[in-house]
């Protein structure tokens, strides 16, 4: 069965920021928030980063065809580091982008360039550590709408971590407006569903998106983080599986967010939480698993 993970990440350091507060990388998997030193990764990570080349071992061991690069504001702006992994690695890596969407066009400027310069493609918005320092502006906020525009114009792929109502709402708005753009809601939607405070009905509300419109789809990473349970994570099989019997699936994706769901579980594991713990034929397994990404993003049928 092929493989492919649309959402790890890599890092040659960590350089981001969480909670208006500087990250920044200290030995044996963990990092200085401000001024408090945090586990961030396993201790095994000696330099506390997250290289291709680790990455491309985690994959040739646990039988990962392909990956996606997935950045995020928390770990910091790496493009010119997803460039050279992505041209060294071509055969196995494709490389999303990141700018900061709140300098409006300017960086609808910036991802035009690189979208025509560089093997860059598609964006990544992690809500709460974008606009943590500018807490009332939101997706659908008047100063964004450049970047949408330029994702539209290109037709180029919008990678979703929601948080709040708010995004949701948003989201909901994006998708009708943009239809240009394939969105896609990472890790089942579980900060803005399953969080504490998170409004009831919100689950159900991602899965009505994902089943109504062609442009959406949702990956199945990091929902063990949300429940106090061991592998083989019950309540992160009983989630996949009510988003499989809500939607199908053709709209599903499998990834690991590797590496922090190291923290959690093994990378076989992460597979087999999928793979080999939902009850799903094998059939549509293949289509979660690997072939439907493979379509949207590597260009295979």
């Amino acid at each position: 069965m092929k493989i492919i993970d649309i959402h790890a990440h890599i890092y040659p350091k960590v350089a981001g920021i969480t909670n208006g507060l500087p990250m920044t990388s200290e030995p044996l998997g963990r990092v200085k928030v401000g001024n408090e030193l945090r586990q961030f990764l396993p201790p095994s990570f000696e330099h506390t980063h997250s290289t291709a080349e680790m990455l491309i071992a985690y994959m040739d061991w646990c039988g990962i065809d392909k990956a996606l690069l997935m950045p995020n504001p928390y770990y910091g702006y790496h493009n010119e580091y997803f460039i050279e992994s992505a041209e060294k690695y071509p055969n196995r890596l494709r490389a999303v982008a990141l700018v900061d969407p709140l300098k409006g066009e300017a960086a609808a400027k910036e991802l035009a360039w690189l979208y025509d310069n560089t093997c860059l493609f598609g964006f990544k918005v992690e809500t709460d550590s974008t606009f943590q320092c500018s807490p009332h502006s939101h997706m659908m906020s008047p100063e964004l709408a450049p970047v949408w525009d330029c994702c539209a114009q290109y037709h180029q792929p919008v990678f979703l971590h929601l948080f709040t109502a708010q995004d949701i709402a948003d989201l909901i708005q994006m998708v009708q407006l943009y239809p240009d753009i394939t969105f896609i809601i990472c890790h089942m939607g579980v900060d803005a569903c399953f969080a504490p405070g998170a409004e009831a009905d919100a689950y159900s509300t991602i899965l009505g998106l994902v089943k109504e419109h062609s442009n959406v789809y949702i990956d199945t990473s990091t929902v063990p983080v949300y429940f106090q349970e061991e592998y083989p994570f019950p309540s992160s099989v009983r989630i996949i599986e009510q988003c499989y019997r809500k939607i199908g699936p053709e709209k599903m994706m499998w990834a690991s967010d590797y590496p922090g769901m190291l923290n959690h579980a093994t990378m076989k594991q992460l597979i087999g939480l999928t793979a080999e713990q939902c009850a799903i034929p094998e059939n549509d397994m293949r289509l979660i698993m690997g072939e439907n990404a493979d379509r949207l993003f590597f260009g295979n049928e």
